[in-house]
């Protein structure tokens, strides 16, 4: 029987189906068969993050429906990664809940984690989630607004779930965004499920939908296995290694855009070049 874990975040723009996909993929390279589920109906993004946009024919309301099988709609990723896409037709308001639940009965058999990425803000789609899940993630970003977003949710998290607050795109440099310390210190020490750093890694890897390539030794992947550590195994990782990883983030950070900087300033060939082999200039394309 599968652990059914689901990631929500209040108002969008934490970096959550990002985190969903990222977390899967180290489980599945830890040797755990896992599923993706996207349960943003009609406003589906895990695809794009995958790089998966072009072969999602069935989706998880066809599934419920009846309408495909379940090698139709579920979609390998990587090895022991699969991925179950939201409809971008229906919303959550017309999804019938016990149709859900027979999907996930009728899947969980064949995993040992499921991750639901549940949808922005508040109703029938967080709640259907939450009611199927056995924990819940409430990711944080390095805000207020987005530290108060997360609590409006904690009402909604049924009794014996287990509820885990993960803080997503951190730094240690000083800035307008709130640090890691600050937001830390609201939480107790129960409910704190890791902080993962800011990535200009992981960002890029994600618009390029190439997020399943991403570094296990960076930064980032050293986050991931934390976090999950965390909260999969009540592992009690110190204060001072999530300090060391987001000051690694940041190191890693300036490393790649120091070289992106590098890159833009290469001299580029004028239109007019001299080849050696002829007497007169030659035309030469830019790339």
């Amino acid at each position: 029987m599968a652990v059914i874990l689901s990631t929500a975040s209040g108002k969008g723009g934490v970096g959550k189906t990002l985190i969903t996909a990222s977390l899967g993929i180290t489980l599945s390279r830890l040797g755990k068969k896992v599923l993706l589920i996207d349960g943003d109906m009609g406003l589906r993004n895990m695809d794009l993050i995958l790089g998966m946009e072009n072969d999602c024919f069935y989706n998880i309301c066809d599934l419920a429906e009846g309408a495909c099988f379940l090698e139709d709609a579920v979609l390998p990723v990587t090895k022991n990664l699969d991925f179950l896409p939201a409809s971008q037709k229906e919303s959550w308001e017309t999804v019938f809940p016990a149709a859900m639940d027979t999907v996930l009965d009728d899947i969980h058999r064949h995993y040992d984690y499921i991750f639901i990425d549940c949808p922005a803000g508040m109703g029938k789609g967080i709640e259907t989630a939450f009611r199927l899940s056995d924990t819940i993630l409430l990711l944080v970003a390095p805000s207020w607004s987005s530290r108060r977003n997360a609590d409006r949710l904690r009402p909604l998290v049924g009794k014996g779930k287990s509820l885990k607050y993960v803080l997503n795109r951190f730094t240690e440099k000083e800035g307008p965004a709130l640090s890691f310390q600050e937001v830390y210190d609201t939480l107790d020490e129960e409910s704190f499920g890791g902080v993962i750093p800011y990535s200009v890694m992981a960002d890029t890897l994600g618009n390029r939908g190439e997020i399943a390539d991403f570094k296990e030794k960076s930064a980032y992947g050293r986050a991931l296995y934390d976090v999950l550590r965390s909260v999969l195994k009540d592992k009690d990782i110190p204060l001072s290694r999530w300090m060391g990883t987001l000051r690694l983030g940041d190191r890693e950070n300036e490393e790649i855009e120091g070289e992106n900087d590098r890159n833009k300033n290469i001299e580029k060939p004028s239109g007019l070049s001299w080849h050696s082999s002829s007497s007169a200039y030659k035309w030469r394309r830019r790339r």
